[in-house]
């Protein structure tokens, strides 16, 4: 990746990346992400091509996108295609291990 990232859409926007970079048009069945080495954000090395003002206020949203979510529950903040017949986020959410709560 070339340096830490800490907010949600540069990490997409990553994956992104990489999925158009090995699609050789064939049906996708499903795709796993994970993620190592992580850490808890201290320092962030900024860039001279990036505009801080805003990436400090993506960052300020995500932080009380999280801060909700842990004070009402996962299902308190979602995206709107969460909420669409054949999403499963809303279902997810409720399950622990797989399995009904």
């Amino acid at each position: 990746m070339g340096r830490a990232l800490n907010l949600r859409q540069d990490t997409f926007l990553y994956c992104l990346t990489i999925l158009h970079n090995f699609d050789n048009g064939m049906p996708i069945r499903s795709i796993g992400i994970s993620l190592s080495n992580t850490s808890i954000q201290e320092e962030e090395q900024m860039s001279l091509f990036e505009d801080i003002d805003q990436r400090e206020r993506a960052y300020a949203l995500a932080k009380t996108i999280d801060e909700i979510r842990l004070r009402y529950g996962k299902n308190s903040v979602l995206r709107a295609s969460s909420y669409l017949e054949h999403s499963t986020a809303r279902y997810r959410n409720g399950l622990i291990g797989g399995h009904k709560a």
